[in-house]
């Protein structure tokens, strides 16, 4: 989650169910939602998914759930957690009509017994930056791991660089922000 370039001032210019998610966000004065840089390439690599199942580690407030959402086909299944129980329950309930949507209450790690996915955007310190086996174990063979808010002196993601077994790339999206994507071998 980032805490740069997630202003969501501005509801007029957004979809409204991101501007539904970004109100609860306001009201769990909670500001560590999807950047603006990073929802193209979330929603690129949601629409990939058709008729496969994505995992979110990290609902936060569902401003992210909302961008998956959006791009993510009829026959797609999303899976997003929160460690938070109010604003799970809060994004629960903003998603309550759209059946292709679960939202657990949980630690990000427990999403796997969800699994296996054929995306997973990691968006939580448990299996981003530690237990990184878990999150492979819970992606498909030649599945996607999505793993933002890395920023050019950060080095606790440079392991999903060097890991046997994902092939994985950094992507810039801004000078500040960037992105490793990560296919499990």
């Amino acid at each position: 989650m980032s805490e740069r370039d997630n202003e969501y001032a501005d509801r007029s210019l957004l979809p409204p169910i991101v501007a539904r998610a970004a109100d609860i966000a306001d009201r769990f004065d909670f500001h560590n939602s999807c950047a603006m840089p990073y929802v193209p390439l979330l929603q690129m690599l949601a629409a990939q998914a058709r008729g496969g199942v994505i995992a979110e580690m990290g609902t936060g407030a569902g401003i992210g759930t909302a961008w998956i959402s959006l791009a993510a086909s009829s026959e797609t299944h999303i899976v997003t957690i929160e460690q938070d129980e109010a604003r799970a329950a809060a994004v629960r309930e903003l998603f309550a009509d759209d059946p292709r949507i679960t939202v657990l209450q949980g630690d990000a790690l427990e999403i796997a017994e969800q699994g296996p996915f054929d995306l997973v955007y990691c968006d939580a310190g448990p299996g981003k930056i530690d237990q990184q086996d878990v999150t492979i174990a819970m992606t498909k063979p030649g599945g996607l791991i999505y793993l933002d808010d890395l920023g050019p002196t950060r080095t606790d993601l440079d392991w999903w660089l060097s890991s046997p077994d994902v092939s994985a790339a950094t992507v810039w999206l801004t000078p500040e922000l960037g992105a490793i994507l990560a296919v499990r071998r």
